[in-house]
């Protein structure tokens, strides 16, 4: 059995720009800086995202990082209506449906938030398995992943992993899948990736099944 699997935040959902939003409002609220940019956003966010938090200029001296990451997670969810799907989602994941592959989602977005965005991207019959992690920390995909690929009995050879920052590079190599492909259309620049790995695309038309 050919098993895809697809990263969800910045892979499947286009959800940059509500991001850099939102970071922008927590930023001014907390009089830490005035924002940054799109590209700024895409240039230094990384996993761990305490550390992204910490480039940001949060100090966590008056808030933890899960007060902050609650405060995030609710106004993702609040405006997770004004995204869309990735610009040829729908092609691709036809086109995968087409060669036998059987789609899975592997995401550090909290597993009930998870198949809720998914309905309501009405994208939940894609999908053979819709794997989110129990705490919306994201700080432990690698482990969760894992464990999937365990109690799926699946083997990495059989296992392409389509996503868009280095984590996701870092999830498919901890796996053992050495067929992946990085998109440079989420939450990571071309250039970012590119320091990582030569498999990186522009778009995620570009990713070739």
């Amino acid at each position: 059995m050919k098993i895809l699997i697809w990263d969800f935040n910045g892979t499947i959902v286009d959800d940059l720009d509500l991001c850099v939003e939102i970071e922008n409002i927590m930023l001014r609220e907390r009089g830490i800086r005035e924002g940054i940019t799109r590209q700024e956003y895409m240039d230094h966010f990384h996993f761990p995202v305490i550390d992204y938090y910490y480039w940001l200029g949060y100090t966590f001296e008056n808030e933890t990082y899960e007060q902050v990451s609650v405060q995030f997670n609710q106004m993702y969810e609040e405006g997770f209506d004004q995204c869309g799907l990735m610009a040829g989602y729908h092609e691709k994941i036809h086109e995968a449906k087409q060669k036998g592959y059987q789609n899975v989602i592997l995401s550090a977005s909290k597993q009930d938030d998870l198949r809720k965005q998914c309905a309501i991207l009405g994208i939940t019959d894609d999908f053979l398995e819709i794997l989110g992690m129990d705490n919306n920390l994201a700080h432990s995909k690698i482990e969760m992943a894992k464990h999937w690929m365990i109690r799926s009995g699946v083997s990495p050879d059989d296992c392409t992993y389509i996503g868009d920052t280095t984590h996701d590079l870092e999830t498919a190599r901890a796996l053992g899948v050495t067929n992946y492909t990085l998109i440079a259309t989420g939450h990571q620049s071309y250039e970012v990736l590119r320091a990582e790995t030569d498999k990186v695309v522009h778009t995620l038309s570009e990713v070739v099944l």
